[in-house]
């Protein structure tokens, strides 16, 4: 019944997400988000945390994972103490390599670090969490292979790996390229014909709008 409830819950959302872009315009919200502190500062984050084996070295990353920016500072979860002391005292160098990644722009250079050994079994919890509850729900939707990404995107070289998107008009038109190539990888829904995820169809026979408007009503 929860799951039910957060379909529905997501499915009015949806409803609500198109209607003010069709009042307010795309480029008009697209700006908006990119304008935000909030969206620098995930920007931000996922660039450091995609490198962030590069930056601290592969046995240092297996003890580490950065968790967020704020305020310009790094939070980065460590797994013991010991860690997090001699971290600190490599806190210097590794601003200076994290502000190289990100770039000249001082608006988004990283000022500080801050270790926590306090936050690392939280964060390794969630994660074992929501992998459990994700992979369940009928809605999951798998990551799409590596080699059809890539082919998708036209990449020349197999090893190379896309830039993080540097506006969220950029970003957007990612997300529409990923969900068109999964859209197309779908099975179709029986009662609306319209491509649907495996989970859902195993569930329900049809896909969660379909469910929620014969099974739901």
């Amino acid at each position: 019944m929860l799951i039910l409830g957060s379909t529905k819950l997501g499915f009015n959302l949806q409803k609500i997400w198109f209607t003010i872009m069709s009042l307010t315009g795309l480029p008009n919200i697209l700006h908006g988000i990119q304008s935000r502190t909030s969206w620098q500062q995930r920007c931000q984050y996922l660039l450091i945390a995609e490198k962030w084996s590069d930056i601290v070295g592969g046995s240092v990353a297996k003890q580490t994972c950065p968790i967020g920016v704020y305020q310009k500072s790094l939070q980065v979860a460590v797994s013991s103490s010991v860690w997090s002391q001699a971290l600190t005292f490599e806190r210097v160098r590794i601003l200076a390599k994290i502000n190289a990644l990100l770039g000249d722009s001082n608006s988004l250079a990283i000022a500080d670090i801050h270790f926590s050994t306090a936050k690392w079994a939280t964060h390794q919890q969630t994660l074992s969490q929501t992998k459990v509850v994700t992979e369940d729900h009928p809605s999951y939707l798998p990551a799409i292979a590596t080699d059809k990404l890539r082919n998708n995107l036209k990449l020349n070289k197999l090893e190379r790996i896309p830039k993080p998107p540097e506006t969220a008009s950029e970003a957007f038109q990612r997300w529409q390229a990923v969900m068109k190539l999964r859209t197309n990888q779908m099975p179709k829904c029986p009662q609306c014909d319209r491509p649907a995820l495996t989970g859902e169809i195993s569930r329900w026979q049809m896909c969660r709008v379909c469910a929620i408007n014969h099974l739901f009503q």
